[in-house]
């Protein structure tokens, strides 16, 4: 059996330094799987990394309409797809996932609740009809997921024909009033015709949303204290300037660990300033200094 492979995306200014940070995780937690990197320009920084290589775009799409595109020109029979600001915290995560690929699951991400008679899948089902009834009460998150070609490659070519059909592909997020997370809805409503034993989920605490500090499932996980970290929202580390008005979270400081400190399989080439290096250490001075800015309302 040809192992799985996983793929990931990095389009525009900044997101490699993600990427970068995501293969030292996954090689930190002992997953040796092949890596795809979609890429609209050549990284020299992955060039010699054993087990990585690059598939460099034609298209000018936003990365978020890319997904499901990469993995059907590269054609791996078992594929996941991690977005490119994860990183892996569990070095058990990827052998579960590999377990339900094994039952011929598709496997994905619960970001919230959506009752199954939500006003949304009436609009969902309107772009994408069918005829059983939506059994699905969760909301589904596009930054991750898994499954087989000869299984899923209906879905995968359903969703990019969604997009088409109903996005600007080269937009980025929130500019679709009816479908404001773009092709994460357009997901939710192709995963609303599945059947839900023919899913497999990952829900929090096992997953970690950066921009959602509070989540209304159980807060006792499979893995601890989770598997991956998902840095959604705006506020990426790599955009970090100085101190920012607020204390790193999580996924800053995985992100720094796995771009600064030393051996790690994919170099940056980053450097950090005094000041940042003191705020991904939370030091003494740049919690002051976090305090002031926010006492002083300082960018």
């Amino acid at each position: 059996m040809k192992p799985t492979t996983i793929f990931t995306i990095t389009t525009g200014t900044g997101y490699q330094y993600g990427v970068f940070a995501l293969i030292n995780s996954l090689r930190a937690m002992g997953a040796d799987h092949p890596v795809v990197v979609g890429t609209d320009r050549f990284l020299p920084e992955l060039a010699n990394v054993a087990g990585v290589s690059q598939f460099l775009f034609e298209l000018d799409w936003n990365g978020t309409n890319l997904k499901a595109f990469t993995i059907l020109q590269q054609q791996a029979e078992r594929f996941i797809y991690i977005d490119a600001d994860i990183i892996l915290t569990d070095p058990d995560f990827l052998p579960a996932i590999e377990l339900a690929l094994d039952e011929r699951k598709f496997v994905v991400p619960i970001d919230g609740i959506v009752s199954q008679n939500e006003l949304r899948r009436g609009y969902w089902r309107s772009m994408y009809p069918a005829t059983a009834p939506v059994l699905h009460n969760f909301y589904y998150n596009a930054g991750f997921f898994a499954g087989l070609l000869s299984a899923h490659e209906w879905l995968l070519k359903d969703w990019i024909a969604l997009n088409q059909k109903h996005l600007d592909l080269k937009a980025f997020l929130f500019d679709h009033k009816r479908l404001p997370m773009a092709d994460q809805d357009t997901l939710n409503a192709v995963l609303q015709t599945v059947p839900p034993a023919d899913l497999a989920t990952v829900q929090m605490p096992d997953w970690r949303s950066i921009a959602l500090p509070v989540h209304p499932f159980f807060h006792i996980g499979n893995f601890r204290p989770h598997a991956f970290l998902h840095c959604t929202g705006k506020h990426k580390p790599w955009l970090v300037r100085g101190i920012p008005p607020r204390s790193p979270n999580a996924y800053d400081e995985a992100w720094y660990h796995y771009t600064f400190e030393r051996d790690q399989p994919v170099k940056a080439g980053l450097r950090a300033t005094f000041g940042q290096k003191q705020w991904f250490k939370r030091t003494k001075l740049s919690r002051l200094a976090v305090k002031l800015k926010k006492m002083l309302k300082l960018p």
